[in-house]
């Protein structure tokens, strides 16, 4: 089909899966099912016919990106990317139990969608559904799907900021050149206003804008960027029916994970929980790591939602990690 905006051509594939299996049913003798098992409580002297189909089915989404504007001679194939990935779990049907009296054959209970895209790496969404209202494969079972549990996740980084800008058409604009200093003339010559500085206690310099500028996506403070997890988890079942059971704690869950390096010798990570059913956060975690030449510190700080907090220091010698120093604190709920 054709494409839109960045978007030369869009295709759309549909791959079925469908299996069948057949075992036709076995019996052994009566003197022989006696003999080892003289009771008659296994009940293993025989087993049923089993005919069985079941089917599948996955779609991808693919698009294949324009060339960039002006772009006559390449001769590279355009790049390929996937928009959307749907995979559906098989449904099973058994032709012999279908001949039993008050059965359908249907084996299935539960039907899952997985949903995948390059838009967004880490991206993953799974949405599953109880399909039978009742016992399944008994004909007192009605057909109802009911959405029994739903989970994504996602990550985002710097890095994914910048694809989705390339895909959409966005460029980066270059950064205009220094204005001229005209003020730099009665300055001896190799000084400046803007005199080299050194970071801590290592050689590394950093510009006059000082550490901690940006996150590190090319900027002055020498970070490595960003990295940011979000994950979100919700589950039901459909017995529950009062407000008691529609609000235990756990059912509905989202969890965020931040990690970043605000300068070349500092790390940060920040990770915390929500639960949508009590409304409040189940627990904070927050650490710190800094390069002291052949030093590393740690700090961690770390609060659960009953509220106990604890703090953790420690500070190692990376040529050898035995000579080191640890703290902790713990303070308690009553």
């Amino acid at each position: 089909m054709p494409g839109f905006g960045p978007l030369a051509r869009i295709r759309h594939a549909i791959s079925p899966q469908i299996s069948y299996q057949y075992a036709p049913g076995v019996r052994v003798s009566d003197a022989f099912a006696h003999a080892i098992d003289p009771g008659g409580l296994s009940n293993r002297s025989h087993s049923d016919p089993q005919q069985t189909i079941s089917f599948g089915l996955s779609q991808n989404f693919e698009a294949k990106l324009k060339p960039p504007p002006g772009d006559t001679s390449s001769t590279q194939e355009p790049r390929k990317i996937r928009l959307l990935s749907i995979n559906t779990s098989g449904i099973g049907y058994n032709f012999e139990q279908a001949k039993q009296a008050h059965h359908t054959g249907w084996q299935t209970g539960t039907l899952s969608n997985t949903f995948l895209s390059d838009l967004l790496p880490g991206f993953q969404l799974q949405i599953t559904h109880d399909l039978w209202k009742g016992q399944v494969g008994t004909d007192s079972a009605k057909f109802s799907p009911f959405l029994q549990n739903l989970s994504a996740s996602f990550t985002v980084t710097p890095a994914t900021l910048q694809g989705l800008g390339r895909l959409l058409g966005l460029r980066p604009k270059p950064a205009p050149p220094p204005a001229p200093d005209t003020t730099s003339g009665a300055q001896p010559a190799g000084r400046s206003d803007d005199f080299r500085r050194y970071q801590g206690g290592t050689r590394s310099p950093y510009g006059p804008g000082g550490p901690g500028m940006g996150l590190g996506v090319g900027g002055v403070g020498g970070g490595r960027g960003f990295t940011l997890s979000v994950a979100f988890s919700s589950t039901r079942s459909r017995t529950d029916t009062t407000p008691q059971q529609l609000h235990v704690p756990g059912r509905q869950t989202t969890t965020m994970n931040l990690s970043f390096s605000p300068t070349r010798n500092w790390s940060a990570t920040w990770y915390t929980s929500y639960d949508f059913a009590t409304r409040q956060f189940a627990d904070h975690s927050l650490t710190f790591q800094r390069n002291l030449r052949r030093w590393r510190a740690a700090f961690s700080f770390h609060k659960t939602a009953t509220g106990s907090f604890s703090f953790t220091f420690n500070i190692t010698l990376t040529d050898q990690p035995d000579i080191k120093f640890d703290y902790d604190q713990n303070t308690y709920v009553q």
